[in-house]
């Protein structure tokens, strides 16, 4: 059987200084990127259960966390740092396979955290937080592929 796996290192992470698509950018040096999609229900358990936990649709959530290899003077990383000393809300894209025709998951959101890495045995690296506000959207691959 055919395997349709996805080779990791192709995929890229994009963000913008706004929340506007038009001003997306590609993140250099990204290691790893890692979104997260939430559903928190909620417990509608009462005595009419019969002993048996039940649950309705609750709130959903997103948000994640990239790391990346330091680069003092990229213009994008630099953004990222700028982006969460303001704390300004962004918009971001994740493309599983670096090509956005076939597919990408976009939010918008805010950088929670970001932490610079220097360690003995390794390069220079920035670890950044992000959670969404609103909904994360899975854009569909392109019909054209």
């Amino acid at each position: 059987m055919a395997t349709s796996a996805i080779a990791g290192y192709k995929g890229e992470f994009m963000i913008s200084t706004s929340t506007a698509a038009a001003q997306l950018s590609r993140v250099a040096e990204i290691r790893n990127w890692v979104v997260t999609l939430e559903h928190a229900e909620i417990d509608g358990t009462s005595h009419d259960s019969s002993g048996d936990r039940e649950v309705i649709a609750g709130t959903g959530s997103w948000g994640g966390t990239a790391e990346l290899l330091h680069v003092q003077a990229s213009t994008d990383q630099l953004a990222i740092f700028d982006l969460i000393i303001g704390r300004t809300k962004c918009l971001s894209e994740w493309i599983p396979t670096g090509t956005s025709s076939d597919g990408l998951y976009r939010g918008i959101g805010f950088l929670t955290n970001w932490e610079l890495g220097s360690p003995n045995d390794d390069a220079s690296n920035t670890s950044i937080s992000f959670v969404g506000t609103g909904p994360l959207s899975r854009i569909a691959a392109s019909s054209s592929n």
